[in-house]
């Protein structure tokens, strides 16, 4: 089996090779197999327990403080609609 086990450079490409049909299956993230909320293909999700979160932030660097476009990002990052969006992709949050 070893000759047929490919390494990908990182998730993207690993995505690239099973959507291609280049590889019969891989490990992907979940946000790129949902398509309208639903697992596009077959899919096994691993569980929570097997593995440690991945912690995802957005920070301000001290060129962009007070900046008007930067508060509003950090705004919306921070309400109901983009919360909504990210768990539409799969994503849990604190």
């Amino acid at each position: 089996m070893q000759p047929k086990i490919v390494t990908a450079e990182n998730i993207t490409q690993a995505y690239q090779f099973i959507s291609s049909g280049n590889a019969e299956l891989g490990f992907v993230a979940l946000s790129q197999v949902l398509k309208d909320g639903k697992i596009d293909g077959s899919s096994w999700l691993v569980p929570a327990k097997l593995y440690t979160s991945i912690r995802q932030d957005a920070v301000v660097l001290t060129p962009g403080k007070g900046k008007p476009a930067v508060d509003a990002l950090m705004k919306y990052l921070k309400g109901d609609k983009a919360k909504a969006i990210i768990k539409s992709f799969g994503y849990e949050l604190p």
